[in-house]
């Protein structure tokens, strides 16, 4: 929650200050009931091109072409066609340094650009555009960032929310439409579109790889310093459960196996510990085997061989599950994209 102090923004303004304390002296234009008020207004730097709606509270609807801040901005700066723009900002100039070190938009003598770090709350739609780079979000290198001179629509703002009473879809790839011919949708510039597109979800707005060691259970220490990726891909919920489902299933097996292995045992040590020997005195003779330890030995390697059966199939499980949800480590010791359909991660959701 912010803790910035509210301060009147009127006052910044030397030529409205006059008039603004006449008006309230007579109780006027005091903005009660959302009536009109006296507060800073900066001055839009407007492109011949545009059209502008503006409101009397620093409010604006532009309708030009691409432009994210200054008249030389984004295509239309550079004079692309195709390059529609709907720009609605509401508070621009929101967080503008003034000299006296306090914050808020500038008077109507300051002449300002929309900034999508400065202005409150935008909303931008570009029929071309590289929102990315505009917004200032955070590149996914191996994802890949926002195409550039596609459409792209914009929100920026200090909280948002989508809300809906049912249901929220956030959809990537091309619509199931008839009648859009054998390629189906296409792009908004006429190219086929054959990516599905991915969804990322950054916290923080940045993807540098983190550093740190991990500790190993199983071997009592702790491991080197490695890297890992910031961004990593979703897992799958029903392919988890069925992993882990077999995962258990084969824990159950090789204990049941580690039960028969130990009964085995137990069967050697009680068979050894009162065995017999039939001999002749005196020695040395050829010892025959014994009468008591003979026939348990040759049920236990019996049963032996079938349990090397069991672990010989047991192994080959363990690899068909690891193969069939975890995928297969390459040269690079990087984990690859199964193509099993049982793939536990998303090829197309990330989040940090």
């Amino acid at each position: 929650m912010s803790k910035k102090k509210i301060v009147d923004q009127s006052k910044l303004c030397a030529d409205i200050q006059p008039r603004v304390e006449q008006n309230r002296k007579k109780g006027k234009r005091r903005g009660i009931a959302n009536k009109a008020i006296d507060e800073p207004v900066p001055t839009y730097e407007r492109a011949g091109v545009e059209n502008i709606i503006t409101g009397e509270n620093n409010n604006f609807i532009i309708l030009g072409r691409d432009r994210p801040s200054h008249p030389f901005s984004g295509f239309g700066g550079m004079g692309a066609t195709q390059a529609a723009r709907i720009d609605m900002i509401a508070g621009m100039g929101s967080s503008f340094l003034h000299p006296d070190g306090t914050f808020g938009p500038p008077c109507e003598d300051t002449i300002v650009n929309p900034n999508f770090g400065l202005d409150a709350a935008r909303i931008y739609i570009s029929q071309t555009a590289h929102l990315d780079r505009y917004m200032g979000i955070a590149p996914s290198h191996h994802l890949g960032e926002s195409k550039k001179g596609a459409s792209g629509v914009g929100i920026k703002a200090d909280a948002v929310r989508i809300h809906a009473r049912q249901d929220v879809k956030i959809v990537t790839g091309r619509a199931r439409l008839q009648g859009l011919g054998k390629d189906g949708e296409k792009l908004s510039n006429g190219d086929v579109n054959e990516v599905v597109g991915t969804i990322s979800f950054i916290a923080g707005n940045y993807l540098e790889p983190e550093r740190g060691k991990s500790l190993n259970l199983l071997k009592r220490r702790i491991g080197p310093s490695e890297s890992r990726n910031k961004l990593q891909p979703l897992v799958k919920g029903d392919h988890l459960e069925e992993c882990l489902r077999d995962c258990f299933s084969l824990i159950k097996e090789m204990a049941s196996l580690m039960k028969a292995n130990g009964m085995a045992i137990d069967n050697i040590n009680a068979s050894t510990t009162g065995h017999i020997h039939n001999v002749a005195l005196p020695a040395p003779i050829p010892v025959i085997p014994s009468i008591s330890y003979a026939p348990v030995g040759a049920i236990l390697g019996a049963t032996r061989l079938g349990q090397v059966a069991s672990e010989t199939t047991f192994l080959k499980r363990v690899e068909m599950l690891e193969r069939n949800y975890l995928g297969k480590k390459g040269r690079d010791n990087k984990q690859s994209l199964a193509q099993s359909p049982k793939y536990i991660l998303s090829r197309y959701v990330f989040t940090t």
